[in-house]
């Protein structure tokens, strides 16, 4: 894929996905991937404290787009960031994997292959969010298998922006929280350190816009590109 072709299809991903947050109604159509995003976003709040030596109890994903994840255990800086940090780098990773093929099918397969294992150890919530998160991983597989060329690089594309925009518009939920009494990823934090909400949402902002800048710079400077065949071979 040359240079201005894939240019082309990362500004048409972006320029599509900031549309849907705008447009009337947009969020209706957004709603899949919403329950898609808390789905990770609390799925990296699992690995993170499976990876820090603790254990996850169960994945809450709510028809409301809230989510929960009840994690024992695990260092509580490394597992209260991964949700919010961790949505906004898989999302970079989607876009900058677009460039190629081979890299965009076996992202998307490894997305399914992680919400099907998910939902069947992890997930527990209301019908909708089961029902949407058992829907996504055959769907994810589906376009992995189907797609090609400009079709699975721009779906890939769109994909990794709305993660990334829908991480940052949590954000936003979380500010709103954090100046509140209420619960958030941010106010574990407090709880733990005694540093305010407020901070901490701030610092996961900057590090997830930092992720979201660098990989859209990446994609969009990186020159040349690797043919769909020769992406494949070997």
């Amino acid at each position: 894929m040359t240079l201005k072709r894939r240019r082309g299809l990362l500004l048409m991903a972006a320029g599509l996905s900031v549309l849907m947050w705008l447009v009337p109604f947009g969020g209706l159509l957004l709603y899949p991937l919403l329950l898609l995003n808390t789905h990770l976003h609390e799925l990296f709040h699992a690995v993170a404290g499976i990876a820090g030596g603790g254990s996850v109890d169960r994945i809450l994903v709510n028809a409301d787009g809230s989510g929960l994840a009840l994690v024992r255990g695990g260092p509580i800086l490394v597992v209260a960031s991964a949700g919010y940090v961790g949505t906004a780098v898989l999302g970079g990773l989607l876009i900058l994997g677009s460039r190629s093929e081979l890299a965009s099918r076996t992202w998307l397969k490894v997305l399914a292959v992680g919400l099907a294992g998910s939902m069947v150890f992890l997930v527990r919530g209301d019908l909708v969010g089961l029902l949407f998160g058992a829907l996504w991983a055959p769907a994810l597989w589906f376009l992995a298998a189907k797609l090609q060329g400009d079709a699975l690089a721009g779906a890939v594309q769109f994909l990794g922006v709305q993660l990334a925009l829908t991480s940052l518009a949590a954000f936003r939920a979380l500010f709103a929280v954090s100046t509140q009494a209420g619960h958030s990823d941010a106010a574990l934090m407090r709880q733990a350190t005694g540093i305010p909400d407020v901070v901490w949402a701030t610092l996961w902002l900057g590090l997830s816009l930092a992720v979201l800048w660098g990989t859209l710079k990446t994609a969009w400077n990186e020159p040349g590109g690797v043919s769909p065949r020769s992406s494949e071979v070997g």
